[in-house]
């Protein structure tokens, strides 16, 4: 019987995502395709949080990454549900059916702004629309049939170009973690 994982409250989320240990290490995992070792994610989040490379960190940081994730982080993370660890071996991956953490990470900047785009182009539709009923030159002259395909195209243009930039965006494996 396989036991499924609670759905995680938006408080839940944010608890789990106060830490920015806790950020880098799904941000890590998200770029993996197989399971990683626990030394190698600590040496890579070691390495990020003290701003050099790996080959440069000095034991001490690469432990003290290490023993928190291990005590803390990776057991919080898995209990959440957002990733597959195992202690005995060390292996950690991002679970496949986890949680989407990327909206309570990202600042969404690129997202906010279609609401924009769909009410100017509502407005544009609107303008030409009065201005047809009205009969502003050459507006006037156009069949109503053809406003109405003008108007709709416009639409599936912007609904179209709306879809593509969330395609990308979810295939661009960068996201906003924060400062450590």
């Amino acid at each position: 019987m396989v036991e499924e994982e609670p759905e995680l409250s938006r408080d839940q989320m944010f608890d789990i995502l106060s830490s920015s240990r806790r950020r880098y290490t799904l941000y890590y995992l998200r770029q993996q395709l197989e399971p990683v070792q626990l030394t190698d994610l600590a040496e890579e989040l070691a390495a990020w949080e003290n701003d050099t490379t790996v080959e440069e960190l000095s034991s001490q940081a690469r432990k003290r990454v290490y023993v928190s994730l291990y005590q803390t982080h990776a057991p919080k993370l898995q209990e959440a549900g957002l990733i597959t660890y195992d202690a005995d071996t060390g292996e950690i991956a991002l679970r496949e059916d986890a949680p989407e953490v990327e909206p309570f990470i990202s600042n969404g900047d690129d997202e906010s702004k279609w609401y924009q785009y769909y009410g100017a182009v509502a407005l544009l539709n609107a303008v030409l629309l009065i201005a047809a009923i009205v009969g502003v030159p050459p507006l006037g002259a156009i069949s109503p049939l053809v406003i109405g395909l003008v108007v709709m195209s416009s639409f599936l243009v912007l609904s179209i170009a709306h879809a593509v930039s969330r395609r990308r965006g979810k295939n661009d494996k960068s996201f906003d973690i924060g400062e450590p």
